[in-house]
């Protein structure tokens, strides 16, 4: 049995099923040759230095040794040491019964999370199968107020206040969760859970005390993003409205949601003109959304939706920083299958058929010098019948209405909301190359 608890998604849930996470990428140059006024877009990418480029590939490499060592000694020990599970269960073929906090996806809309959560509740129900108990796997999503409710319930389980996620004492003196053990609270079950899944930003995985988990994440292009945004919510939250008269309204801070959130601040009121609300999720999906997310500090958090844009050089810095140093693995959405491939490596519970990977990596681990049998914790007898592949979910439509071609002001709209989105892709696309030469290295026993 796998406890699946949904905070705050039911909006996004009733669009979800329309939508496509796989579509030709529209971000090539349009047709049109119209021209409109328009500015000098900011680069805020900076690439890394040489001897950056080889400490991150040292690290990737020791993220890589980590999974074949718990793979080594989930062999030899039966999964487990001293009678207690391995350090790292999800590293390996058979997940920790009972361990919380083993695993989480960082979900960013229209990038194939969906898909990806999709693998995750195949691999867990299988787990159910194979350890026989029950995986604990949550979710928090800041779409439908999901994150602000649980926030709103830590702070009353230690009677404090929160306001603009800033958590406040009985003095008013403000003070950060992340420095308070928090766990026996399970506040929206997220100390009991094995597996997350976090349609949040990193402030809010902080928050809840899931910082030091080993966390994946996938990137996509900014513009195939907002488009593929677009089409997906064009009726729930566009009106049919062309889309560059979304953005316009968006970029001038006059956008407001057909679903009827209202830009609400701290005491009710409405924000000013140019400050949208995280839950204003039709406007704020198209403001550099990915990089809101790869936030985790509060400050900057606040001020990452005001289409002014005051302190954007700051924001892509730290969510560059956070991109590169916090998650184990990523993946990109238009090279979703090596990602995948990728992210099943690390973390081999994820695996299509748990029997032909315990062959696969029995097979390259001895290219690595180790003995194994290639049990790998799988009870005596087990056949994965079920398997997990990988499925691409929410088969997308031509649209019925607004827009059908994007032009080139479009284009340049989408890239003026999400210059920072843009720097994190590129962050995202020279990760990604490294990962692919440390993987290439386990395969071939030179690791």
């Amino acid at each position: 049995e796998i406890v699946d608890d949904v905070d705050g998604e039911e909006e996004e849930a009733k669009e979800e099923d329309h939508s496509t996470e796989e579509e030709v990428s529209p971000a090539e140059e349009p047709k049109q040759n119209e021209k409109f006024p328009q500015e000098e877009i900011p680069d805020y990418f900076t690439p890394l230095t040489p001897d950056e480029r080889t400490e991150l590939k040292e690290r990737l490499r020791a993220t890589v040794r980590a999974t074949r060592d718990a793979l080594v000694l989930s062999d030899r020990s039966d999964g487990k040491v001293d009678d207690g599970p391995i350090s790292s269960p999800q590293r390996t073929l058979v997940l920790g019964s009972g361990v919380p906090k083993q695993f989480m996806h960082m979900h960013h809309m229209k990038t194939g999370g969906t898909s990806l959560d999709g693998l995750i509740s195949c691999a867990l129900r299988r787990q159910s199968d194979v350890m026989g108990d029950r995986v604990n796997y949550s979710r928090m999503s800041e779409c439908g107020s999901g994150v602000r409710s649980c926030m709103g319930t830590l702070a009353k389980e230690l009677d404090a206040s929160v306001v603009d996620n800033v958590f406040y004492d009985k003095d008013e003196t403000s003070f950060d969760p992340a420095d308070v053990d928090i766990a026996d609270l399970n506040v929206c079950k997220t100390s009991e859970a094995e597996v997350m899944s976090y349609c949040a930003s990193l402030h809010a995985v902080r928050t809840f005390g899931w910082s030091g988990v080993d966390k994946v994440t996938v990137i996509r292009h900014p513009v195939e993003r907002a488009w593929s945004m677009y089409r997906f919510s064009l009726r729930g939250c566009y009106d049919c409205k062309e889309m560059k008269e979304v953005l316009r309204k968006v970029a001038d801070g006059t956008f407001v949601e057909k679903r009827g959130w209202p830009k609400l601040g701290k005491g009710g009121e409405e924000t000013e003109k140019f400050v949208y609300s995280p839950n204003d999720s039709c406007a704020v999906q198209m403001i550099g959304h990915q990089a809101t997310n790869l936030l985790s500090s509060v400050e900057l958090y606040n001020v990452a939706n005001d289409v002014r844009f005051p302190r954007e050089k700051e924001i892509a810095d730290e969510a560059v920083r956070n991109l590169r140093e916090v998650f184990t693995w990523i993946g990109l959405t238009d090279r979703i299958q090596e990602s995948i491939d990728g992210i099943r490596t690390v973390f081999p519970f994820l695996a299509e058929n748990l029997n032909d990977a315990a062959t696969v990596f029995g097979d390259a681990l001895k290219k690595n010098g180790e003995e194994v049998d290639g049990s790998f914790s799988l009870p005596e007898g087990y056949n994965d019948e079920k398997g997990c592949p990988f499925e691409h979910r929410n088969a997308g439509k031509e649209p019925a209405c607004g827009t059908k071609e994007m032009d080139a002001e479009t284009i340049f709209l989408i890239n003026k909301l999400t210059a920072r989105d843009m720097a994190v892709y590129k962050a995202a696309v020279e990760r990604f190359e490294l990962q692919q030469e440390v993987l290439e290295e386990f395969w071939d026993g030179s690791l």
